[in-house]
């Protein structure tokens, strides 16, 4: 007999913010550093950094979409840089391109799934168009501003380092997870087996792990960690969002956008 699979809940609005807050408190950088993986998403080769294939498609808040983050850009190559100095060595830890930085409002297919699901079918020249066909079934309500994420602090996850956000305003954290609803309840989409994987966390990856770090290394990195968070507890930046558009990707390093992909209004 076939185990089903667990249903994918999202994080109520505080849990969500408790969670995002004691991710980024010393304790937990220095477990999840104990923990840390390999990324594999770039190689080190001949002085340089090589992005490596990971193709998928996916609907993202892009932080260079809006003037209202021109400020934040810069923000994020400062800590990116003082992240990837720390292990004091090259190889170690590959920093994301600007253009990259992104919030991933919905997943929909990448790698082994994207294969599966989509290229296998025959439905990649017009996944964009199912997409398309599902946003437009979820309604767009009327705000005045669209949803602001602040960003408390770096945070170690499996492979990657990147920062972590709340939201003060509860509503705009409501907007964010009844789309992530409505768009994963479409039921054509569901029918090409596409699904929740996860809840939504919020964070901007900046840099992915690519060689094993010593213990030493992993000691300035939390004390590198520690002081950036202490900075952005107190000042957290602020990432507006105004729309979720469809990007796809090769690596990831560039998400490229197309004049007939969809998006959706946040």
């Amino acid at each position: 007999m076939q185990t089903a699979e667990p249903v994918i809940h999202e994080l109520e609005y505080d849990a969500y913010q408790d969670r995002q807050y004691a991710e980024v408190k010393r304790p937990a950088i220095e477990s999840r550093l104990e923990l840390l993986g390999i990324g594999g998403r770039a190689r080190w080769e001949n002085g340089r950094w090589v992005a490596q294939p990971y193709p998928g498609f996916a609907l993202q808040a892009m932080v260079d979409s809006t003037s209202a983050n021109q400020a934040l850009t810069p923000e994020l190559l400062s800590i990116q840089a003082q992240i990837t100095a720390s292990p004091q060595r090259e190889g170690a830890l590959y920093p994301l391109p600007a253009s990259s930085f992104h919030q991933t409002v919905a997943n929909t297919f990448s790698a082994n799934r994207l294969q599966h699901a989509v290229v296998a079918p025959g439905l990649l020249d017009t996944f964009h168009e199912r997409i398309a066909e599902a946003l437009d079934y979820i309604p767009t309500g009327e705000h005045e501003s669209p949803p602001v994420m602040s960003l408390i602090g770096v945070s170690v996850f499996r492979t990657a380092i990147g920062v972590l956000g709340v939201f003060p305003d509860q509503s705009d954290f409501d907007r964010v997870i009844g789309f992530r609803n409505a768009f994963y309840g479409h039921t054509r989409l569901a029918a090409i087996g596409l699904k929740r994987t996860r809840p939504f966390i919020g964070h901007i990856t900046l840099a992915y792990v690519e060689d094993p770090m010593s213990d030493s290394e992993k000691t300035r990195l939390a004390n590198t960690i520690a002081t950036l968070n202490d900075g952005l507890t107190e000042t957290p930046l602020s990432f507006h969002m105004p729309r979720a558009e469809l990007r796809r990707y090769d690596t990831l390093a560039a998400f490229e956008p197309d004049p007939r992909y969809p998006s959706y209004p946040l």
